[in-house]
């Protein structure tokens, strides 16, 4: 009896599992064709704001290359403060 309660709750457990499955490939289907899901949601390419790269320096500071519009930041991002580097124009072909 213990075995049959046991191996009921197993298929019910992968049913449900399943059904989590196919709802979410679903949704990624139809974001594919064109549909907007708020689970898949990405940034846009063409966006404002992008990180060209970024480099960790050592456990408390991360250097980040930026670009907003047409203007690259170079950041130092740090536990407690943050400072700009430098800034410049950036490339038209990048």
């Amino acid at each position: 009896m213990d075995l049959l309660l046991f191996a009921q709750a197993l298929l019910s457990l992968v049913f449900v599992l399943g059904l989590v499955f196919v709802v979410f490939w679903l949704l990624k289907v139809a974001e594919q064709k064109g549909w907007k899901s708020p689970f898949f949601k990405k940034l846009s390419v063409t966006g404002r704001l992008s990180i060209v790269e970024s480099k960790r320096l050592d456990a408390r500071n991360t250097l980040v290359l930026a670009r907003c519009d047409k203007e690259e930041y170079l950041l130092l991002l740090g536990n407690t403060q943050s400072l700009i580097l430098n800034t410049k124009k950036a490339d038209k072909n990048a």
